[in-house]
């Protein structure tokens, strides 16, 4: 039925107006509802984010497992090597120049993507990996960073440069650790040393593989992009999202100086990270912790 005007005191009013008061009141309902749901819609995003990520080491740990059973049992380097090497590692830590073409127009962050596209795709991981975007995960911060001249090209300097590959192999299997086990049989405890940790590394991609080989100092750092929590893969396979505890490593797993592994940031120790430090020196695999 058609709404007419009423009388009311005189004045003619709408039935079914607002009143400003009213208007006032709903608009207030509105923002209470945004500021109680942006933090949980936050949260989803980091969420997500740590799915896309524990999928990237996923591919990684079957990645590596495969080459392991198509090559006799040895274990793929973990120590990027030049392209024209002869050494097979996961990756590379260059790229054929011959094979790499840019337009004009690319960005100094696109063209980093694809000098390391090139890079991986030169490595022994590529016929097992064919994704390339599984090699960065979306929560790194690193990817704020400038672009610097190419991926070899290290940051002395803040605010450090662009990186994109985020995660690193574990060095004590076949890496540039001293104690390394060579064979997949070599390892006794698969379903508790890493094969590939989140490794932040301020002076541009992740350089060498990840080593541990300073106890009771951490030598490499750890990463801490999904709020206080990590990623590794292992070497059954699976994958966990670890939590840290300990302030003083979660501080250096956060710090973007390009000199905190020559003395830029309080290197977490043992005495400092007693949590932290021993989940990540007993899943660091040697020859000695196998």
């Amino acid at each position: 039925m058609k709404a007419f005007p009423r009388e009311t005191g005189g004045e003619i009013k709408k039935a079914g107006a607002f009143t400003l008061i009213e208007l006032l009141v709903v608009i207030a309902i509105i923002a209470i509802l945004a500021a109680l749901l942006l933090p949980a819609l936050s949260k989803s995003k980091i969420h997500a984010m740590t799915a896309t990520c524990i999928n990237a080491q996923k591919q990684l740990a079957l990645s590596w497992l495969q080459y392991a059973n198509d090559n006799k049992d040895k274990l793929i380097q973990m120590d990027p090597q030049d392209w024209n090497s002869g050494v097979v590692s996961w990756r590379c830590d260059n790229w054929n120049p011959v094979k790499l073409a840019v337009p004009a127009s690319t960005s100094a962050q696109q063209k980093h993507i694809y000098e390391m596209e090139l890079a991986f795709q030169e490595g022994g991981f590529w016929p097992y990996m064919p994704n390339v975007n599984a090699l960065h995960c979306p929560a790194d911060l690193r990817a704020n960073s400038p672009a610097g001249p190419d991926i070899e090209t290290g940051a002395t300097s803040p605010p450090g440069y662009f990186a994109w590959v985020s995660y690193s192999g574990a060095g004590g299997l076949n890496g540039a650790n001293g104690s390394i086990l060579l064979k997949l049989s070599d390892i006794k405890h698969v379903s508790s040393r890493f094969v590939f940790a989140e490794e932040n590394d301020p002076r541009n991609e992740n350089e060498g593989s990840w080593d541990e080989g300073w106890q009771p100092e951490l030598e490499d750092s750890t990463a801490c992009w999904h709020i206080r929590s990590s990623t590794f893969s292992f070497t059954d396979g699976h994958v966990e999202s670890h939590q840290w505890l300990d302030p003083v490593n979660i501080a250096y797993a956060l710090n973007m100086n390009p000199n905190k592994y020559s003395g830029g940031g309080a290197d977490p120790s043992l005495s400092t990270c007693p949590h932290d430090l021993r989940f990540v020196f007993g899943g660091f695999a040697t020859t000695a912790n196998p």
